[in-house]
């Protein structure tokens, strides 16, 4: 009995090279596919721990703000908390008043500008001089010299709002229980910042609400320099007379 038989296969079962081009395209475009999603999927997770830092650090504030205003102490305040979703908050609180005046800034000279962390003291100095103290803000300050201990530390000694005629920066103590209301009115810098360098600077005047104990005036929220670092380091305002710019007492 004769029986159909099978056309022959010139490819002898075996996928051509259109089929081949085919799979390989087809493999390429799932491998792209699943890179999005995993730099989506970090991106997402980027954001959630952004938000969660930026709503813990928000807290902090609203936290540190009351204190403040439940207390009359003098002097430059550090801390921390914690159960604010992230596993501690480190906060420094200045008033502004007893910084050094920005104006008065560029004629410090070498030795305390070193002192405050500054590499280029000349530079600073230049840098210093050109803000305008009534549009001025902490990181322009911080941003006048390259120097890390300078960015960490200038802002806690001048200030746009500052008072003072003479640097003067002194360590720091944990707030405690004071007779409160006496601070109503003064403007604080607040920092607060977590573990893995997240930052929340503001300037802040205090005005005494239970619902809303500050107004901010100046904020900065991202990865920041500082850490938790306060500049214990004690600078003593000149008991004999003023510097000149370049170390040497200024002439009576």
């Amino acid at each position: 009995m004769a029986c159909c038989r099978a056309e022959d296969q010139g490819d002898g079962g075996y996928a051509t090279a259109a089929a081949l081009a085919v799979s390989l395209a087809i493999a390429i475009l799932a491998a792209a596919l699943v890179m999005r999603g995993v730099a989506a999927l970090k991106l997402a997770r980027a954001d959630y721990r952004r938000s969660q830092a930026e709503y813990a650090l928000s807290g902090a504030q609203m936290l540190a703000a009351t204190k403040l205003l439940n207390g009359s102490g003098p002097g430059r305040l550090a801390w921390s908390v914690g159960g604010l979703d992230v596993r501690e908050v480190s906060l420094l609180a200045e008033a502004e008043a007893p910084k050094l005046r920005l104006a008065l800034a560029s004629d410090l000279d070498d030795k305390t500008l070193i002192g405050l962390g500054a590499v280029d003291p000349g530079g600073a100095r230049q840098r210093l001089a050109g803000l305008e103290a009534k549009t001025a803000a902490p990181d322009q300050i911080q941003a006048a010299d390259d120097g890390r201990g300078w960015r960490a530390c200038a802002a806690s000694a001048i200030s746009p709002w500052g008072a003072a005629k003479v640097v003067s920066l002194g360590g720091t103590r944990q707030p405690v229980e004071e007779p409160g209301g006496a601070r109503a009115g003064q403007v604080w810098r607040i920092r607060a910042s977590t573990e893995d360098g997240w930052m929340d600077e503001r300037i802040v005047r205090l005005i005494g609400r239970a619902e809303k104990p500050s107004a901010v005036i100046w904020r900065r929220f991202g990865r920041g320099v500082g850490k938790g670092v306060t500049c214990d380091k004690t600078i003593e305002p000149p008991t004999t007379g003023e510097s000149g710019t370049d170390g040497t007492p200024a002439t009576p």
